[in-house]
């Protein structure tokens, strides 16, 4: 159904060395191949997380990170966030707006899913600035020229900006450098029309004071999606722009003052959904969309970030960091899911974000210590209109003619501390807390059919947020440890859409409890990192759709819940020769709800959604001294299901997906084939209820299948 054109980019690859692609590509992980090291290669322990915020290693911190360097990045066939997930143990990949991503089987958008909700449980944070919640969720930052990138898994809310309840994920841009005029050039192309051309170019403005660094890229695909009604075959289609701006001012010369400052603009007209519905007599990756209504979904971000670093003297070190974004989005969708005019849908989403944060850290002989206070002012707006028919749930359909507009400031206040005190040479004590205030401002307006309400209201919220761990060195290669934290989420305000009601709801909290293992080797060739965690999580945050309304829409927000998560994430890498670098991860969780009742009916002992139980990721570097390097990841994710209304209707598939490259590279170029789900795999990325549109199964968002190109990258 794709038609021979769609993959004509491939065409000059040889049908053998396609076939032979999947058996080739076996491995991920580390820089442009190089002659053979006259060293022996070593795992490096020194990678700083920068999401510690005291320049933690990785070997250092207790908390669970899946941590992605710029060899690993440069190598492995990682693109955006997405592909993150995708590789890291206890991280799941689902839809945007219905869970983009999930940690440790906490969906980030968290149980309540609210259309008007603004809380996340995980927060975004790029070159140390925190995106918004609709741009962490829609907007997924480009991984080209990237130093470092971090999935923290558990909670860091002790420390981290707006609230990082399940976890936080950092993308740490390669900054601009006083060494050279170095620069880079890539070109991809592959089937489905997939076409990706990135560059950037390091500028050197004054010797040892100011330096620039440009960063431009642009991708594109039409993916897999065909619409049946109007004949577009670019439903699932990419659309991104992407132009980043960097510079590095010291002042004097030296590292004593620093200024960083980052603007990063992102422009797209790329569909996050692309539903597709069962045709008759066939099924889901049959990859059809019967919509009159074509889905338009153009948002445009910009992000602008200044950080500024005093070195006070030996010990101590200021920084304040002063980040500022915008949002918008403009959507237009098929509100019916019908190939008639029964209803159109537009809605849009805009957000204004400003944020300032203040760290002095403290670095001493046996004791290290970070004071900080974060500010962060955000307005979300949500709203959308139609008028046609709407189907009611029930079978039959209701008039629609609704236009609402949903206003949100939310203010919040914290000034935190942490302190790691080296008790002796083999026991470490941190301990960290947070005090947290939060205020939210409501404005609700709704035209149901000529029902008009107009709501507001306004709710404050304060926490104090403790964290402790323990740990201790067995030997120079192994310490083990222990630790607790309290993660948290503020209440807000929920709005019911066509019954025109407003309902507050309290925080939520959970306690963590995690012990952990880390191992390096003498011989800096074998790294083993293990994290097992259990979680009780207290007045959580459920939805119920009120007394004659719709669901989805006229949902509240209760603090009804309870439940319990456990499990492990273990992560391994090992340099098994100069030319070999093997690693592996894999992360099992259980996740349950003690108490839950979901409009009446009783879910305790069902387990959360877009929660697999486990997941293995696997993957190897070979770097051959001859110049030619193979690299690819294959990751096994078990099933899980979308909707806790109806588990087994939006249960999606598991996922075997392996993907990666192999090719040759010299001294200042390097060429390659590469391969996205090379083993063809069916499997959806989100399932969603049809029986209330009067389906017969569900509908939702799935993979695109095999895809294959070809590359071709310079560097000076």
């Amino acid at each position: 159904m794709y038609g021979h054109n769609r993959r004509a980019p491939l065409a000059g690859i040889s049908g053998a060395a396609a076939r032979s692609l999947p058996l080739l590509v076996l491995a991920a992980g580390v820089s442009v191949p190089t002659l053979a090291q006259s060293e022996p290669a070593e795992i490096s322990e020194e990678i700083i997380v920068v999401g510690s915020k005291t320049g933690s290693s990785r070997q250092d911190l207790g908390a669970s990170v899946g941590l992605f360097d710029r060899e690993r990045l440069t190598q492995d066939l990682i693109i955006n966030t997405e592909d993150l997930f995708d590789r890291t143990a206890n991280a799941f990949t689902g839809t945007t707006s219905f869970g983009a991503y999930s940690i440790r089987g906490v969906n980030n958008n968290g149980l309540a899913g609210a259309i008007n909700n603004s809380n996340a449980l995980a927060s975004v944070v790029v070159n140390q600035v925190a995106l918004g919640v609709a741009s962490g969720d829609y907007v997924k930052p480009s991984l080209f020229d990237t130093a470092t990138a971090e999935i923290l898994r558990g909670p860091q809310s002790t420390i981290q900006g707006p609230n990082s309840l399940i976890g936080a994920v950092y993308i740490n841009y390669a900054e601009p450098s006083f060494d050279d005029a170095s620069g880079r050039i890539l070109v991809e192309g592959g089937e489905f029309d997939t076409l990706r051309v990135a560059a950037h170019q390091n500028v050197v403005l004054s010797e040892d004071r100011l330096a620039a660094r440009l960063t431009v890229e642009r991708r594109q695909s039409d993916g897999a999606v065909d619409n049946t009604v109007t004949g577009s075959d670019d439903v699932q289609r990419t659309d991104d722009t992407s132009v980043r701006a960097q510079l590095l001012w010291r002042p004097q010369g030296t590292d004593a003052l620093t200024v960083k400052a980052t603007y990063w603009y992102n422009d797209s007209d790329a569909n996050p959904f692309g539903l597709v519905i069962p045709p008759a007599g066939g099924d889901i990756f049959d990859r059809e969309q019967p919509y009159n209504v074509e889905d338009e979904y153009p948002t445009e971000f910009h992000l602008g970030a200044l950080e500024i670093g005093w070195q006070l003297n030996d010990a101590w070190r200021a920084t304040s960091i002063t980040g500022i974004s915008s949002f918008d989005l403009n959507q237009r969708f098929d509100g019916d899911l019908t190939p008639f005019d029964f209803l159109a849908v537009s809605g849009l989403i805009d957000e204004e974000l400003f944020s300032q944060e203040l760290r002095l850290v403290y670095d001493g002989q046996r004791v290290n210590a970070l004071f900080g206070f974060y500010f962060s002012d955000g307005d979300y707006t949500s709203g959308f209109a139609g008028t046609g028919i709407f189907p009611d749930g029930m079978g039959g359909v209701m008039p629609f003619n609704t236009t609402t507009e949903n206003l949100e400031n939310i203010q919040q206040v914290a000034l935190y501390a942490q302190a790691d005190w080296r008790v002796t040479d083999r026991l470490s004590l941190k301990t960290g807390v947070r005090l947290n205030r939060e205020e939210r401002d409501n404005d609700n307006f709704a035209d149901n059919n000529g029902f008009i309400s107009d709501l507001s209201a306004s709710e404050e919220f304060d926490q104090i947020i403790p964290s402790v761990a323990v740990s201790y060195a067995l030997t120079e290669q192994t310490s083990v440890g222990v630790s607790y934290a309290r993660g948290f989420q503020a209440g807000g305000i929920a709005f019911a859409v066509f019954l025109g009601q407003s309902g507050a709801y309290d925080e939520e909290f959970t306690n963590n409890y995690e012990v952990f293992v880390r191992y390096l080797s003498a011989d800096g060739r074998l790294l083993l990192n293990a994290n097992a965690f259990f979680v009780d999580w207290q007045d959580q945050q459920v939805t119920a759709t009120l007394p004659g309304g719709f669901p989805g829409f006229d949902d509240q927000v209760l603090n009804a819940g309870e439940s319990e998560l456990r499990g492990f994430e273990i992560e391994a890498e090992w340099q098994a020769t100069d030319a070999l670098n093997v690693f592996a991860s894999i992360g099992l969780v259980d996740t349950e709800f003690e108490e839950f009742v979901l409009n009446g009916v009783d879910l305790a002992g069902t387990s959360f959604p877009n929660a697999p139980e486990y997941n293995v990721a696997l993957g190897a570097n070979l770097t051959l001294p001859s110049g030619w390097y193979a690299a690819g990841t294959l990751t096994l994710v078990d099933s899980a299901f979308t909707e806790l209304a109806v588990p087994e209707l939006t249960r999606t598939s598991k996922r075997s997906l392996l993907s990666g490259r192999i090719g040759y590279a010299a001294d200042h170029w390097r060429a390659y084939a590469w391969g996205r789900n090379l083993l063809d795999d069916d499997y959806e990325l989100g399932l969603f209820n049809g029986l209330t549109f009067g389906l017969s199964s569900a509908y939702g968002r799935v993979a695109d299948p095999r895809t294959l190109g070809v590359g071709l990258e310079f560097n000076w």
